[in-house]
């Protein structure tokens, strides 16, 4: 799944099934840190840190118990890896062009 921000600054989460793969791409590079700023809890390098709540809602399933408890599950999965952080609720993810 990813965060797609288009060249106006819509963003929408895309392959929303995908729960193997989380990342941010943009239409048109050097807009996401201003478009992303509502969901960004922090930044490390490259990557930004964004608020796990905003996701779900972003993804206009959070009324679906069973996505969101699979994404939930993803994020956990990829906590030992420093990708997520349950205890804060936040998903690291970086940058990728269209």
């Amino acid at each position: 799944m990813y965060i797609f921000i288009s060249t106006d600054g819509v963003l929408s989460l895309r392959d929303s099934d995908n729960m193997r793969a989380f990342s941010i791409v943009e239409e048109e590079s050097g807009g996401a840190e201003r478009w992303l700023a509502p969901l960004v809890v922090d930044t490390a390098g490259q990557d930004f840190w964004l608020d796990a709540n905003a996701v779900v809602e972003l993804s206009g399933k959070a009324h679906d118990k069973a996505w969101v408890g699979q994404f939930w599950d993803m994020l956990a999965s990829v906590e030992a890896y420093g990708y997520s952080d349950m205890k804060t609720k936040r998903v690291k993810a970086h940058v990728e062009q269209a």
